[in-house]
Parts: structure tokens; C-alpha cells; sequence
């Protein structure tokens, strides 16, 4: 073997582990993503559900929220934890590549194609939807209980 061509393969050598890197932060990255929001979400439920002993015997709400914004907030949650469920468990099925391609490439629950679009488009679904929910949950503080 040349040195050239020694020079050539450890390079190549240094571009697969790179690609296989990338992919395998993106994996820790949504790993990451999927327990803040299941912390979240089970913090903001505990949050706004509690009661505190009012005057007499009766409990009053800690932190009253607007019941159909927490709403919202908890499904967005949901959305947001299902749209990296799906980004984390197709990240396994993966081939190998690098997270540019698998971003690339059609994923989805199961065999379920009517629902399988670009990993890029389900990261849109997932931030989208906390960001939603973020936003949600907060208004729900200051708009107040439905009454």
C-alpha cells in the first residue's frame, strides 16, 4: 500500500466514524428531548392540579389554569414526545449514514406509510408541538380556570 492510498483509506476511516457520530448524537440529542418532556409534562400536570388546605376544611387550587390550555399543553406534550419516539426508534432501524441522511429519509411508526415523512419533517412536528405546549402551559397561568 502507497502512502497515498494509506492517507486515503484513514481518511475514509475518519469520514464513517465521523457519519456514524453525527447519528449517534442526534440518537442522544432526541433521548434527551424525550425525558425533558416527560418530566415536563408530569411536573406541569402536578403543578396544576394540586391543592393546598384554604380556610375551613376546604382545599383550594395551588396554581389555577385555564382547563382547555392546559389541555392544549398536554397534548402538545404528547405530540412532541411521540414525534421523538418515532425519530429515536427509527434512529435504531437505521442502516448506518449520518444524521443528514436519516434526517433525509422516510420514517414512521410501524408499516404504517400513509404516515411516514422526512425524519426532518417529524423534528419540525416535534419542536413545533413543545414549543405549542410551552406556550400553552404558560397562558394557562394567566388566563384563569374556565368558569
Amino acid at each position: 500500500m502507497t502512502l497515498v492510498e494509506s492517507k486515503e483509506l484513514a481518511q475514509f476511516e475518519a469520514d464513517l466514524q465521523a457519519r456514524a457520530k453525527s447519528l449517534e448524537m442526534l440518537y442522544d440529542y432526541t433521548k434527551f428531548h424525550i425525558g425533558v418532556y416527560l418530566t415536563l409534562t408530569a411536573s406541569y400536570i402536578t403543578v396544576v392540579t394540586v391543592k393546598v388546605s384554604g380556610e375551613g376544611a376546604k382545599a383550594v387550587q395551588f396554581l389555577p389554569a385555564n382547563q382547555l390550555l392546559m389541555a392544549i399543553a398536554i397534548v402538545s406534550f404528547l405530540a412532541a414526545g411521540v414525534a421523538a419516539g418515532v425519530i429515536a426508534s427509527s434512529i435504531t432501524q437505521c442502516g448506518g449514514g449520518n444524521s443528514r441522511e436519516f434526517l433525509q429519509s422516510e420514517i414512521g411508526p410501524w408499516n404504517a406509510r400513509r404516515i411516514h415523512m422526512p425524519g426532518l419533517e417529524w423534528t419540525f412536528l416535534e419542536h413545533t408541538s413543545f414549543w405549542i405546549g410551552i406556550l400553552a402551559a404558560t397562558l394557562s397561568f394567566f388566563v384563569g380556570p374556565l368558569r
